[in-house]
């Protein structure tokens, strides 16, 4: 009998990783609370849900790829909610990037359902999403990573395990953390460099040959160069993550004082620019702010 698969939540990630679920051919019933974006995995053949419950009703494994902590707690313990529909022996798999709070109570929902749970947070671009080659952060029993081993390495290229249940959820926000940084910090140099008189290109063509050369400083050096501001991931989650980090920081005794510093300055982006936009666009706080403005020369 085929595994059968419920998918709440159809957003930038979600969509792909849904996409190729169907295409692997597994029987596949999603819910999204914008029913229209679930028309593209209609056409595909899957069942369209009413609502997260009806999701998971009969489905061997569900995922979750929701927006924070607030939109899991509705969609999976709210009412008509997952946990109503989930069924005893299934894995719970949320793939969503939350606090290790909010994943302890999915978990103790879920076990008390007598289900199984996984917090698979992911790593990678819409892009990845679309090719199925997400990184996977993996927190819980490491049986049940086993059995649904074969449903994730259809959405991933990479299963990292990171440890007991929460320990994926950690991990994401410890490299969110990193991405974040980077970012700000490449957006600081090429605005000074820039403001100096400096080509934005030279400065990343010699952050690349180097030992701190990074893809990700090429591709969003261009896509800044290029005034491309695409949503991959937004200023918005990007600044909702921060705000994780710092808060799980907090519980646990640990200052992070760079962090409270790349928050506040995203904060700043997203209040007077497109909250919307790809993350990048922490670089127009930065131009706004010292009257220039980074692109290709």
């Amino acid at each position: 009998m085929r595994t059968r698969i419920g998918f709440v939540g159809l957003g930038i990630m979600g969509r792909g990783m849904a996409a190729n679920l169907v295409k692997a051919g597994y029987e596949l019933t999603v819910y999204n609370r914008t029913r229209a974006k679930a028309k593209e995995l209609e056409a595909l053949g899957a069942r369209v849900s009413n609502t997260p419950a009806d999701a998971a009703a009969d489905a061997d494994i569900v995922f979750t790829m929701l927006a924070d902590p607030p939109a899991v707690k509705q969609a999976v313990l709210g009412t008509a909610g997952v946990i109503e529909g989930l069924k005893p022996g299934a894995i719970l798999i949320d793939c969503s990037t939350v606090d290790p709070e909010t994943s302890a109570c999915v978990r103790e929902a879920a076990e008390a359902k007598n289900a199984l749970f996984l917090d698979a947070p992911v790593a990678g671009s819409k892009d990845a999403a679309t090719k199925g080659e997400l990184i996977l952060m993996v927190g819980g029993d490491p049986e049940t990573l086993e059995r649904a081993k074969p449903v994730l390495d259809v959405i991933s290229k990479k299963i990292i395990y990171a440890g007991p249940s929460g320990s994926g959820t950690m991990l994401k926000l410890c490299f969110n953390l990193v991405v974040s940084h980077m970012m700000a910090a490449l957006s600081e140099a090429l605005v000074l460099g820039t403001k100096a008189g400096l080509s934005p290109q030279t400065i990343i063509d010699t952050i690349m040959t180097g030992v701190i050369g990074s893809r990700f400083y090429e591709w969003k050096g261009s896509c800044i160069l290029n005034r491309d501001f695409t949503t991959n991931f937004s200023l918005k989650l990007m600044h909702k993550d921060l705000s994780l980090i710092a808060s799980a920081g907090y519980s646990l005794g640990t200052p992070l004082p760079v962090t409270a510093a790349v928050k506040e300055l995203y904060a700043a982006a997203k209040g007077i620019g497109n909250p919307e936009e790809d993350f990048c666009a922490i670089v127009k706080a930065l131009e706004q702010f010292a009257q220039v403005e980074v692109k290709r020369q």
